[in-house]
């Protein structure tokens, strides 16, 4: 198990580093053919600015194309951002997160297919999935993560980036049937064997830490950290930037060896980095269900509204999966109770007026 890690300073030069993580695990003939149609699949968790760390960077994305478009392939650029799928909504985001210069200046392709398919899949919690249809139409996926903490599992990025390509309102459905962290990590692992990536390369030159994926706070890592297995790419990055992994529930959930990695560049510690990441995580096998459901009511923090910010678009109602929002005057009343914290009012929230302490 072999894991590219590199310092990079600054987007103009990370095409660079970029060709060496091909090299080093491979080569470009590795993971790309002549004639085949790939989907590179960023992180696009909402429209956001490039500073914010909320997504993959466009010019780290631009850079891997033009790596790619060495090759003779038809490469589309696609993933199903927070909250229900449409064409206007997906031309919103890439344009606010300066995506549609990809179109003027590669040769790639912004997807606006907004349909979904299902799939059969024999994995550990979950039979079959509802994808991204281009997801299933393409010869291979391209895995372009961002290094970034998140409230509900501590830590998000080449296996949870995955998730991405559920269909629209279908993730948030999936965080209600999954409740326990444990079982949605698994669920999480299945989505990430069922895209089976085939080089999940991670944009850690800005990460973001705090309360992520979406409200925290830019912070400059310098570093891309590249593997053909997105656990071990997972891994790797949790041990730059200092979180634990056993508190990751995918990490945790995952059969590894770390004896068996192979460091490729840099070590891990050769960064000194340690990111500020949210409590929580990962509940030991032997806590009983419903004690841990007690529990991350009584020790996670809901979403607080912040009612200056708030526009009153009801995204957040409309993609709760428990039916914990109730629409008042003022904006978004969150039930203490029914809450099942997993945060994807904060993700959708456009204004981020929905933050957890």
């Amino acid at each position: 198990m072999e894991v590219f890690i590199e310092r990079c300073t600054d987007y103009s030069t990370v095409k660079d580093v970029i060709e060496e993580a091909f090299t080093s695990l491979g080569g470009l003939d590795e993971f790309v053919r002549n004639g085949e149609k790939i989907l590179v699949k960023p992180n696009l968790l909402q429209a956001s600015e490039p500073g914010k760390s909320v997504i993959t960077h466009p010019d780290f994305v631009k850079a891997v194309i033009e790596v790619l478009e060495k090759k003779d392939l038809e490469i589309i650029v696609g993933d199903s951002p927070g909250g229900r799928m449409s064409e206007s909504k997906l031309k919103k985001v890439y344009e606010k997160s300066e995506y549609t210069k990809l179109e003027k200046e590669t040769s790639a392709k912004l997807n606006y297919n907004t349909n979904s398919k299902k799939i059969s899949f024999d994995g550990r919690i979950k039979k079959s999935f509802e994808f991204l249809e281009v997801s299933q139409e393409v010869d291979g996926i391209i895995n372009l993560p961002k290094l970034k903490t998140h409230s509900l599992t501590v830590f998000t990025g080449a296996v949870k980036n995955s998730y991405g390509l559920i269909h629209g309102l279908n993730k948030a459905a999936y965080h209600g049937q999954f409740k326990k962290l444990n079982d949605f990590g698994k669920l999480l692992l299945d989505i990430s064997d069922a895209v089976s990536p085939r080089l999940s390369l991670m944009d850690g030159i800005w990460a973001m830490e705090g309360d992520g994926p979406a409200a925290g706070d830019p912070i400059e890592v310098d570093c891309i950290i590249a593997s053909k297995d997105p656990v071990i790419c997972d891994n790797a990055a949790c041990k730059v930037v200092g979180v634990p992994d056993k508190k990751v529930p995918t990490l945790y959930e995952a059969d590894y060896d770390e004896e068996e990695i192979r460091y490729i560049r840099r070590l891990p510690n050769s960064f000194e980095k340690e990111l500020n990441y949210p409590p929580g995580g990962s509940t030991p096998w032997w806590i009983p269900d419903y004690f841990s459901d007690f529990f991350s009511n009584l020790y996670l923090d809901r979403p607080k509204l912040d009612k200056n910010r708030c526009i009153k678009c009801w995204q957040c109602e409309e993609t709760c999966p428990a039916d914990a929002i109730e629409k008042k005057e003022y904006g978004p009343k969150i039930s203490w109770l029914k809450c099942i914290r997993c945060y994807c009012c904060s993700e959708v929230c456009p204004e981020e007026a929905l933050k957890v302490d």
